[in-house]
């Protein structure tokens, strides 16, 4: 049995699951971009790594059968499903000074923090104080050039796209709905909608006013 928990716009949720769990991450909306990040449950110093996830997989976009490593070089999560196959390993998440006086396409924006900050304020809800490694940015589409150079294209996800993972080792998971607006996941922010094991806690923060987000509540709003 699976709940749907929803991470509102410009904020973040966090749960712990077991060994051998699933779980999805789904966009409700098209072009959406969610950040996520993972750790060891009982051992957060091993926590997602990027720079490994590329190395171990060879590969710069990873899908279904591909692990997710941590900084030991373990597999902590496995895709099991990925109906948008476009995902990034190589950029890092959004954050405050990046989305001061960004322009967007249609005028500029202002934020008192990013995916960072949002996934930092869901770890401390869940009891974890560690630092945000960079994410796998699920449904962004990046590109490189001439063997270069790097950009960012407009998703490729549809609306109702989910991502279905595996926990190798019991794990602390954080997903953030991407705060930036701009070519990835456009103009209208929205939120991401979380598939958990029945009975899971999500814990929701953000730092951004006016989203519906109670930091000391879930993603139900429930104390």
């Amino acid at each position: 049995m699976t709940a749907t928990r929803r991470v509102p716009k410009k904020s973040a949720g966090a749960f712990a699951v077991d060994a051998g769990a699933t779980f999805a991450v789904v966009t409700p909306e098209p072009r959406q971009v969610a950040d996520l990040i993972a750790f060891v449950r009982g051992d957060p110093s091993r926590a997602f790594a990027q720079s490994y996830t590329r190395d171990l997989n060879g590969k710069l976009r990873v899908s279904t059968g591909d692990h997710l490593y941590d900084t030991a070089g373990d597999p902590l999560l496995t895709i099991t499903g990925d109906d948008c196959g476009v995902h990034d390993i190589m950029f890092g998440p959004c954050t405050g000074w990046m989305l001061t006086d960004r322009p967007t396409g249609e005028g500029r924006q202002d934020e008192p923090g990013g995916c960072r900050e949002n996934l930092a304020a869901a770890l401390e809800a869940v009891g974890v104080d560690r630092t945000v490694p960079d994410t796998m940015n699920l449904f962004q589409k990046s590109t490189v050039t001439d063997q270069t150079y790097f950009d960012v294209r407009e998703s490729p996800a549809e609306a109702g796209d989910a991502v279905g993972f595996r926990a190798e080792k019991p794990a602390v998971v954080a997903v953030s709905a991407c705060s930036a607006k701009g070519v990835a996941s456009g103009t209208t922010l929205t939120p991401i909608d979380l598939r958990v094991p029945d009975g899971t806690a999500v814990r929701v923060a953000s730092v951004h006013d006016g989203v519906g987000v109670d930091e000391r509540g879930d993603a139900n709003g429930n104390p």
